[in-house]
């Protein structure tokens, strides 16, 4: 079954509900906080691939794990109890290895709302990036927003709530998810403008902890190996941007000044 917009489409490819989970998205975004933070839960916790999401207007990109091709937007599940009551038994998470335009997060958040609301999903948890631009002394400083379904987590977990301006796709969600019941919550990290930033995605788990309180969310190998995993996402994603500057060098030149 899909679920689809004008441009943009999910394909579930483990049909199952998945009522009362919840759902963790990490997208490229300022530290690669949100990439780092999902591709640890989904490593540590031997999470399988449930669906996965296709544009037009995504850069074409697939990502190869020995020979085979997934695509570079995707969905994963692990049966574990979680959720702010302890009543959902799954934790999904969205992992991507793009970034999609500007001009579709709005979009994008709307259909990933939609989805997660036919599948039953309980609560999303957006994570982001805080540009800064040095080093954080110490651990990152992580604060909360949430639409108003979600507001009450920020004082019952006693969240740092935030003031000021969310953009990127946990922007165009919470815009998505203002006059829905579906509980939307976003965490900012600080995080370091120019590379990736493995501690402030270490603080960001550790701050989503509280909602998943029957799962051990343990940080400290993502603290160990954060420069490991910083090189390797680093990697994927320079090889993705040579990629495409390659393909734009290779396109065909416009017509000469006597069309202009």
């Amino acid at each position: 079954m899909a679920l689809q917009s004008a441009q943009i489409q999910i394909i579930d490819t483990r049909d199952e509900p998945l009522k009362g989970a919840m759902l963790v998205v990490g997208f490229p975004t300022h530290g690669l906080v949100g990439s780092v933070a999902a591709s640890y839960l989904v490593h540590a916790l031997d999470m399988s691939p449930i669906a996965y999401m296709i544009s037009e207007e995504f850069p074409p990109t697939v990502v190869m794990e020995e020979g085979v091709v997934s695509a570079p937007v995707r969905f994963y599940a692990s049966k574990l109890v979680c959720g702010v009551d302890r009543s959902c038994d799954q934790l999904v998470v969205l992992i991507a290895d793009i970034q999609p335009s500007p001009g579709m997060l709005n979009e994008l958040g709307r259909v990933l709302l939609d989805w997660a609301e036919r599948k039953g999903v309980q609560f999303v948890v957006a994570i982001e990036g805080q540009p800064i631009e040095s080093e954080v002394g110490g651990d990152a400083r992580v604060v909360a927003m949430s639409n108003r379904a979600a507001a009450p987590l920020l004082e019952k977990y006693q969240f740092a709530a935030a003031n000021g301006v969310v953009t990127g796709l946990a922007g165009g969600l919470l815009l998505g998810a203002i006059n829905r019941t579906l509980p939307v919550l976003c965490f900012v990290a600080q995080a370091h403008k120019d590379y990736p930033d493995a501690r402030a995605a270490a603080k960001v788990i550790e701050t989503l902890n509280p909602l998943v309180p029957l799962l051990v969310l343990d940080t400290k190998p993502l603290r160990e190996k954060a420069r490991e995993i910083e090189e390797g996402v680093r990697r994927t994603l320079r090889q993705t941007k040579d990629s495409m500057s390659a393909m734009r060098a290779a396109e065909p030149e416009g017509p000469g000044e006597m069309y202009r």
